[in-house]
């Protein structure tokens, strides 16, 4: 168990340095995808909902803390989310093909990035439907789209006997 910890720790630093290093690079016209929201998602849907809010709330507070605006509203929005969709799927993660995984992704980022939004253009000039046309909505189907990828990479998929291990795990 602290093995397993201790290596979604691991993986979420190297995420977290993607995110980081990787997201200037992956930005069209200013929208980026958020590497840190597909990993939590993928861990809420692996492990259920307790995993991802505390996934959530580790790569929110990170994200905040290298981050500029109010300390807090990311790990509170990624952290609640994850909670709430994980308690929705009740831990069914085999009944998610990858076009059922890009909508929960791109649906469960949109949440997020509207939520955040609302803080974020507290004071601003900028309208919050200019920002949603303009930012959030297709941030939120970027994320949905590499998370597509991601899950139909071999790295992304679990194999059948380690979800039916972890699925054993959880139920006991």
């Amino acid at each position: 168990m602290l093995i397993e910890i201790v290596k979604t720790f691991i993986y979420g630093v190297i995420v977290l340095i993607a995110q980081i290093g990787l997201s200037p690079l992956l930005e069209i016209s200013g929208v980026k995808p958020d590497l840190l929201m597909i990993f939590v998602m993928l861990l809420m849907v692996r492990n259920g909902a307790y995993a991802g809010l505390i996934a959530g709330f580790m790569a929110g507070i990170a994200q905040d803390l290298i981050s500029i605006g109010i300390t807090g509203v990311l790990a509170l929005a990624k952290s609640t989310i994850a909670f709430w969709l994980g308690r929705l799927l009740g831990g069914q993660d085999t009944s998610l093909k990858p076009t059922g995984w890009f909508l929960l992704l791109s649906l469960a980022s949109l949440v997020h990035n509207f939520f955040v939004s609302l803080f974020l253009l507290q004071g601003s000039d900028i309208g919050l439907f200019e920002y949603l046309i303009k930012n959030v909505i297709p941030s939120s189907l970027y994320t949905g789209i590499i998370g597509y990828i991601w899950i139909l990479l071999p790295f992304g998929r679990k194999k059948p006997e380690e979800r039916l291990l972890s699925r054993t795990r959880r139920d006991i």
